[in-house]
């Protein structure tokens, strides 16, 4: 077993020589996890799978997308959450649009329907909690090396309603923009911004009585009592980004 922290990926091992007829091809693993435990976990999961080799072991995104460019491992094994600026998707996307040939599992704590979502639309091969035994997630990195796609029938399910859930609110939002208008869509911006009325009257050079009017009528068509709620509200549409 070849293993490697220091970034470079190590060259796969063989079962035979080349004229062998029963050599087993070996899929080189990388490792991206910065939890030292799961990584030896994987390790291991590796060790009891015959066709798979760690090629190596690191801890960020960034160099994780460096050795994946150089380097061209078979299978890359990684958190969504990662330290840094490049998280586990963010590494999947890149992975994806420049055409890597690699295949990707994601080993995470997150079980919700969004983190599925969001990883099957980044293209990944596998999705799969830490949850796993060892032999789970040998099996899982041994389907995936092989080209399958591994998601339950549990996951798949919740990759497709949150997939609604994300359609509905784009429709919500679409109706709701239709309704708004452009005055009051910047007033609810201002007020997103911790503005008072009277300093949002100041930027529009309206009466506080005037911006008043445009919030009583924001309230009635998104349906709220206040302006806690109303920024709620709007957020949830995507009307505005509360940062």
């Amino acid at each position: 077993m070849s293993n490697r922290t220091d970034g470079s990926l190590a060259p796969a091992k063989s079962s035979g020589t080349d004229a062998d007829p029963a050599t087993v091809a070996v899929a080189r693993v990388l490792i991206v996890e910065d939890h030292p435990v799961l990584r030896g976990v994987i390790r291991l999961a590796c060790e009891h799978a015959p066709g798979l080799d760690v090629a190596g072991e690191l801890e960020d995104g960034e160099s994780a997308l460096q050795a994946c460019r150089d380097e061209r491992p078979d299978v890359v094994v990684l958190d969504l959450s990662l330290p840094g600026r490049l998280q586990g998707l963010d590494l999947a996307r890149a992975v994806r649009a420049e055409g890597l040939p690699i295949r990707i599992l994601v080993l995470t704590g997150r079980a919700d329907d969004q983190a599925l979502f969001e990883s099957v639309a980044a293209g990944v091969d596998g999705y799969l909690e830490k949850t796993a035994g060892v032999r789970f997630i040998a099996d899982a990195l041994t389907r995936v090396a092989q080209g399958e796609r591994v998601f339950s029938p549990e996951q798949e399910r919740g990759a497709v309603a949150e997939l609604g859930r994300r359609a509905r609110r784009a429709r919500e939002e679409a109706d709701m923009r239709a309704h708004l208008t452009r005055r009051e869509i910047e007033i609810l911006e201002y007020v997103s911004l911790g503005l008072t009325v009277r300093q949002v009257a100041t930027r529009l050079g309206l009466s506080p009585r005037t911006v008043e009017t445009h919030l009583a009528k924001l309230y009635r068509k998104l349906g709220v009592r206040n302006r806690v709620q109303a920024l709620s509200r709007a957020a949830s549409l995507g009307l505005i980004d509360l940062g």
